[in-house]
């Protein structure tokens, strides 16, 4: 009875991974907390096209794929790809969703390690079993569900982040910084982390992280000239090349971003470019500025989570599949040690949230393009946007609370210099943080030889 006990959380994942799959491969409506049926591996069949094209040598950013879609990514993820023209349709389909559902338990286990690390000894003895029922619940929550229903790499570009940034900080591996580097390469949203890791004093970390991106675009470069030309020379920065050319292009629901946001919010406002570059200047000043002071201070979680949701804001397109890396916020919210009332009412919200997401989906099926939302379809349809900025604004809440209270302790404290007494030996030897009422009245006493 005791090893079934101990086995029960493995168990509920493996169950939860299995209607995953069912669900994924057959097309089955077991999916409880998702209003899609079955989104049919569509970007994984995108892979598979660009990989067959670059083996054919034809232009890899001229061509189009699902429904006119192109090739959206950096040409070093085409290089990733490759392996997969390679094998049957319904291979494919079952090994990048294995793959998937194994990173999901990386991710998850990655995430546990962003805890402060002097945890308690019963933390330290039920930590495997929340894993397991952790990546249980992770597998349901809606930007995992889509990412693994589509096929997408995103699962991979937050595990390789994730992994690199809860290695230890003092080891002196020079694989450190690789992960970010190769997450980079494969989609440009994670570059944020490098700044991050930079203004941290992890210099180190962040230049093996830029090199490796820069060894990606040159590896590029050997191997697929004509593409990297094309996608460096200015394919990479064409929104339309992601959300097609029509008018208001990634004003649809599916696009959590600031720029999402603002078309579908105000798509008739005037200089809308200029403003959604201020609103984007602003939040990474700020989003960046909380995350760094954060991990200065020790907090790792809120580090990470800070900055991947700025980069997600700030992006000219984040569909909800992206906020995949954002998803460790929303675990380690829902494993807090919570004792009070509004404690446990806020990880019960948080545990609906995870849950009740994938309602977005139900204004991303209206298909609308964004238009006609009305206020209650306003706040669904910008359901992460309105989630990443709130984040933000907590987390400048926090940082003024905890700055208060010094600015309080500096105002009521003299702090006096360092007194050297000629003799050595004496057993004064320097006066520190005497209260300004009392700075006049030391025991002269106490400082005599």
């Amino acid at each position: 009875m005791t090893k079934l006990r101990a086995a029960g959380p493995t168990l509920v994942f493996l169950a939860s991974a299995a209607m995953m799959l069912a669900s994924v491969l057959a097309g089955v409506k077991l999916q409880p907390f998702h209003p899609v049926r079955s989104f049919g591996f569509f970007d994984l069949r995108i892979y598979r096209e660009s990989a067959q094209t670059v083996l054919a040598g034809r232009p890899l950013y001229a061509a189009k794929f699902q429904d006119g879609f192109g090739f959206t990514y950096p040409p070093f993820a085409a290089l990733l790809f490759l392996p997969l023209a390679g094998l049957p349709l319904h291979v494919d389909d079952a090994a990048v969703a294995l793959l998937n559902i194994a990173l999901v338990v990386v991710i998850v286990r990655c995430t546990l390690r962003l805890r402060p690390t002097t945890v308690d000894s019963h933390w330290r003895s039920t930590g495997p079993a929340t894993a397991w029922l952790l990546a249980a619940l992770a597998l349901w929550i809606e930007p995992i569900t889509s990412a693994i229903g589509f096929g997408q790499i995103d699962l991979l570009v937050a595990a390789l982040v994730i992994f690199d940034l809860t290695r230890s900080n003092d080891s002196r591996s020079s694989a450190i910084g690789v992960g970010v580097g190769l997450a980079a390469a494969l989609k440009l949203t994670p570059l944020i982390f490098i700044p991050y890791l930079a203004f941290t004093g992890r210099g180190r970390m962040a230049a093996r992280a830029l090199a490796t991106f820069v060894l990606s675009i040159a590896c590029a470069f050997v191997v697929l000239p004509r593409d990297a030309i094309a996608y460096w020379g200015g394919a990479f920065a064409d929104i339309g090349r992601v959300t097609g050319q029509r008018p208001l292009a990634g004003r649809d629901p599916s696009n959590q971003s600031l720029r999402g946001a603002l078309l579908r919010i105000a798509p008739g406002l005037p200089h809308r470019t200029e403003v959604w570059l201020l609103a984007c200047v602003l939040t990474t000043g700020l989003g960046l500025l909380l995350a760094v002071r954060a991990a200065r201070r020790g907090d790792q979680a809120w580090g990470f989570v800070l900055t991947a949701v700025t980069g997600l804001l700030i992006c000219p397109v984040s569909w909800t599949h992206h906020w995949t890396i954002a998803v460790p916020g929303l675990l380690l919210l829902i494993i807090s040690p919570r004792h009070s009332r509004r404690g446990r009412a806020l990880q019960a919200a948080a545990v609906v949230f995870a849950l009740g997401a994938a309602a977005i989906w139900i204004e991303i099926l209206k298909r609308q393009g964004g238009a006609g939302l009305g206020v209650g379809g306003l706040l669904l349809g910008d359901l992460y946007v309105i989630a990443g900025l709130s984040t933000i604004a907590v987390a400048g809440l926090i940082d003024l609370c905890r700055a208060a209270p010094a600015r309080r302790l500096a105002g009521t404290l003299h702090f006096a210099p360092a007194v050297r007494f000629p003799r050595q030996g004496h057993p004064v030897v320097a006066l520190r943080a005497i209260p300004s009422g009392n700075s006049a009245s030391v025991d002269r006493q106490s400082t005599q030889p």
